[in-house]
């Protein structure tokens, strides 16, 4: 694995700002845990990353690789919560909306939200495992059920549970990380409004008044 961040050898976060310092502990091993998955990863992965001892990073996470990955995980979440958000609020439509949704995801390190439930958040103790769901949830579902909600209010689409139409979101969001890569793709900004329509028009062949 490739550094991304470097420190003097044998540095110590809490020579510098400490909360400065952490950010950095965080956005490292938020770059390896995305890419490799929580149990690929030890503790030393990330300090040759960051270029300080092992035994630097329990300066701000003295319960170890669990604790910092939760740090990373409930971050990570609150930030996709905080981008979709903002995406949401920015027009109105929900066609318009989850282009908005798609360009923020495009614009972020690939989230793996897939691998984190469930090969990552699996591997965590039982009560972390609970709290991080809940968190999952709250952050990456409640911006996306709200704007399906309003657009079922409005008359836009018919009845779906919306718990079921932002899992299917977010899943095929988390799938043109991977689509986008693979030899003879479109662009990912073709992808996502084809998935987008697909959600919203269905498959049926488009009559000319649909055009």
């Amino acid at each position: 694995m490739t550094a991304t961040t470097t420190e003097p050898s044998g540095a110590n976060p809490s020579d510098t700002n400490p909360s400065d310092a952490r950010q950095r502990v965080l956005d490292v091993a938020e770059e390896l845990f995305m890419a490799h998955g929580y149990t690929a990863v030890t503790l030393r992965d990330i300090a040759d990353a960051l270029g300080i001892r092992q035994a630097s990073l329990y300066y701000h996470f003295p319960e170890g690789k669990e604790q910092l990955f939760a740090a990373v995980a409930i971050r990570t979440f609150m930030r996709h919560r905080t981008g979709m958000e903002a995406a949401c609020a920015t027009t109105t439509g929900l066609r318009a909306q989850l282009r908005a949704v798609a360009a923020w995801f495009a614009a972020q390190p690939p989230l793996n939200l897939l691998g984190m439930l469930h090969a990552d958040m699996p591997a965590l103790n039982a009560e972390q495992r609970t709290q991080l769901g809940r968190i999952a949830y709250d952050a990456m579902f409640t911006p996306l059920r709200q704007i399906f909600h309003a657009a079922y209010q409005q008359g836009e689409i018919r009845y779906a549970h919306p718990d079921l139409l932002a899992g299917c979101f977010l899943t095929l969001m988390d799938g043109l990380n991977h689509a986008e890569h693979q030899a003879g793709a479109p662009p990912r900004v073709v992808m996502a409004e084809e998935v987008i329509a697909i959600m919203l028009d269905g498959l049926r062949p488009r009559s000319a008044s649909d055009q």
